[in-house]
Parts: structure tokens; sequence; C-alpha cells
């Protein structure tokens, strides 16, 4: 949970901003919408957890309409192990990453086999000009 709290104030904190940034000669055109390959269905997207593997993987995007725009990411749910007799937690998405030149910036949901039947909120933020833009989606991983 601590961790959790953590990664949100990561998301507040340690955006940088994109202010007056210069996008084909118009200052940032800023907006924040996730979206994923996977299906929807009642406002939740589906993952079919492969179980010839250990993980199963797939992307998750954030349209923010510009380029070089750093983006936090985090989510509800964690991987935790034991390791060298300490438990270990991880986020199931990777916590940052930069838009590209079609302003899309994107991570990566990786759940195991113990977060079938569970449903996992992925967050996404930034700042720019002064203003938060934060947003979610629901996946819904099943057998």
């Amino acid at each position: 949970m601590l961790r959790n709290i953590v990664s949100f104030i990561f998301i507040y904190i340690f955006i940088v901003s994109c202010d007056n940034v210069l996008v084909n000669d118009l200052f940032c055109d800023c907006i924040l919408e996730m979206s994923t390959e996977l299906e929807m269905d009642d406002g939740y997207y589906h993952l079919d957890f492969n179980e010839e593997y250990i993980q199963t993987f797939t992307r998750i995007d954030a349209q923010v309409g510009h380029d070089y725009e750093y983006v936090g990411w985090t989510s509800d749910t964690q991987y935790c192990f034991e390791w060298n007799g300490t438990q270990q937690c991880n986020n199931v998405v990777n916590q940052s990453s930069y838009s590209g030149s079609d302003g899309i910036a994107s991570t990566m949901l990786g759940v195991h086999e113990q977060h079938i039947g569970e449903t996992v909120t992925i967050y996404a933020g930034y700042y720019s000009n002064g203003e938060q833009y934060l947003d979610s989606i629901k996946v819904v991983v099943n057998e």
C-alpha cells in the first residue's frame, strides 16, 4: 500500500512540464487519452492470461498530443515474491515513458498467474502549462 502511495506522489511531483513547448509552430495542445489493443466490454479491457508463460504482457498507450512529454505510470496492483528472505514487490506497469513524434507514450502491463480474476487499474499522468492531466483504464485478467 505504501508503495502505491509513493507511486502516486511520484506522478504528482516529478512529472516534467511542457511549458511553452512549440509543436508544429503551435503551443502545446495537451490531452491525455489512454488506450490499448485489448477488447473492451462494459468499460473494462480484457487480457487473457497465456498459461504457456510465467507472465503475460500487453502495451498501454497514452495519447498526449505532442512529442517528448514525460508521462508517469502506476497501477493499483503489484507482483510480490520472496527474495533472500524478504518480500519484494514490483508494480505491474513500468513507471515512466516519453511520448514519441506521434504524441503517444507507452508502457507495458505484465501480469502473473496470481493476477487471474483481478481487475487492474492503470493510471497515467503528466503536467503541462501548469495543468495536470490524469487518466486511467481498467483491465480484467482472464484465464
